[in-house]
């Protein structure tokens, strides 16, 4: 979908989007996450993630990604604009610096979502894996 809407202006006011990512195929897969401005660029943003789920996987084979702003639950409104851009994978500091990022945008929600996922985290294997999160650069 082709629109006149700046992204930035658009984000501004969104709590999730619905964040597209591509698998092999070309088949798009939505998944809602939270976000944040990062970095200088001002179409640049922040995701958090965890280093071994499929958008990782998707992004890492291809770098292409589309975004539209959605509720808690994915779901997109019919005359949501659609952006598209293009996304990275970070680790180190640059990783820990978006979670920061997240941390400051959505305060006390993301303080209690970090226990839930402490709390769940002492019945799950760990992997061993470096924190991975996405970044991704809107085109407009």
């Amino acid at each position: 979908m082709t629109n006149n809407l700046n992204s930035a202006e658009v984000l501004q006011s969104a709590k999730y989007v619905s964040l597209i990512t591509f698998r092999k195929s070309g088949e798009p897969v939505r998944s809602p996450v939270w976000f944040t401005q990062f970095g200088d660029n001002p179409n640049s943003y922040g995701v958090i993630t965890e280093t071994n789920v499929g958008k990782v996987k998707r992004v890492r084979a291809n770098s292409k990604v589309e975004i539209q702003v959605c509720d808690v639950k994915g779901r997109v409104d019919a005359n949501a604009p659609k952006f598209s851009g293009v996304a990275r994978l970070v680790t180190g500091e640059q990783a820990v610096a978006v979670r920061k990022a997240i941390a400051k945008q959505y305060g006390l929600t993301y303080k209690l979502f970090s226990v839930y996922l402490v709390v769940s985290g002492l019945f799950k294997k760990k992997d061993g894996l470096p924190e991975t999160n996405i970044v991704f650069e809107l085109e407009n």
